[in-house]
């Protein structure tokens, strides 16, 4: 099954998955590509934004249907909502939530 991630499922986060974790939106083990896997510039991303780390020196590019104020807060509401879920392990949800992150722009540098 391919993954994808449209701007209505970014909206569609409610504040109690966002108060108490949502894993609704994170792609299955075997649809995430081994480089997400294995760790890359938008596992960083999650990482940094799951630890309250300094995010990496990025350009960040968001794809169109995502590129308004409004999807940049939706996009933080999914990401931390997915972020703190307790389920899956670590590494599915930093890989799941850098895939997620890829849906929706692009980044470079890092």
């Amino acid at each position: 099954m391919t993954y994808s991630l449209s701007r209505a499922d970014v909206d569609s986060i409610t504040d109690s998955e966002l108060a108490r974790s949502t894993t609704r939106l994170l792609p299955q083990w075997q649809d995430i590509p081994d480089d997400f896997r294995d760790g890359n510039v938008y596992t960083r991303m999650a990482e940094a934004r799951l630890l309250d780390y300094p995010m990496p020196a990025i350009t960040l590019t968001f794809l169109p249907g995502f590129d308004d104020a409004a999807a940049c807060a939706a996009i933080d509401r999914c990401v931390a909502a997915h972020l703190k879920a307790f389920d899956p392990g670590h590494e599915h949800r930093i890989a799941g939530v850098g895939y997620m992150i890829s849906k929706v722009c692009t980044i470079t540098g890092g």
